[in-house]
């Protein structure tokens, strides 16, 4: 009985990469993990990948030690996942400590995407695109349908191991070094 919940457990992480103390259908899943800890690394050991409990978030991630099997998202879905991340770092700090649960709504996805000034405009049909293949990684999970600005989507702590820090970091700097280029070769058009 106990190998046959271990093997749906780790089928469950290689698929999801992602498990959640703080989600009721994940809950039993990461609990169960956190208490046989040593024989999941056993399993997950000789097929190269490694598993990292992170107890502030209470999440617990799968990693390939060979650097494949990442999450492959298109342009778009990168910057809606990076705005997922933006909003649940500000609601995260907004609320108090022992909430669970962190929404936000189309709206505040949408302001937070118009700022951006990017070509393709922000609607519906774009939003369910861009969060499918996000939603399959246990990174939100979308609470209410999204026909209305007010609609509800709830973003998980994992958002935050998606794409680590150092990888933002870099991104941001490329985008500040390609802005200055921009902006020195729109003043040096003028002259």
């Amino acid at each position: 009985m106990a190998t046959d919940i271990k093997e749906e457990i780790a089928n469950y992480l290689l698929n999801n990469c992602f498990l959640m103390g703080t989600v009721d259908t994940t809950r039993e899943k990461y609990y169960y993990v956190i208490n046989h800890e040593e024989s999941f690394r056993q399993i997950f050991l000789p097929i190269g990948y490694t598993l990292v409990i992170h107890r502030n978030l209470r999440v617990v991630q799968l990693i390939n030690n060979h650097g494949s099997g990442r999450i492959a998202l298109r342009k778009y879905e990168s910057i809606i996942l990076l705005i997922f991340r933006l909003l649940y770092v500000e609601k995260r700090e907004s609320l108090s400590t022992n909430e669970d649960r962190i929404y936000t709504t189309v709206e505040e996805i949408k302001n937070e995407y118009e700022k951006l000034n990017l070509p393709r405009k922000f609607d519906r049909a774009f939003l369910e695109d861009s969060i499918r293949n996000i939603k399959r990684y246990n990174l939100v999970q979308v609470a209410d349908k999204l026909v209305d600005m007010d609609a509800k989507i709830q973003i998980y702590p994992s958002v935050m191991l998606a794409m680590p820090d150092t990888d933002i970091s870099k991104v941001y700097d490329e985008t500040v070094k390609l802005l200055s280029q921009y902006e020195n070769s729109e003043e040096e058009d003028e002259e």
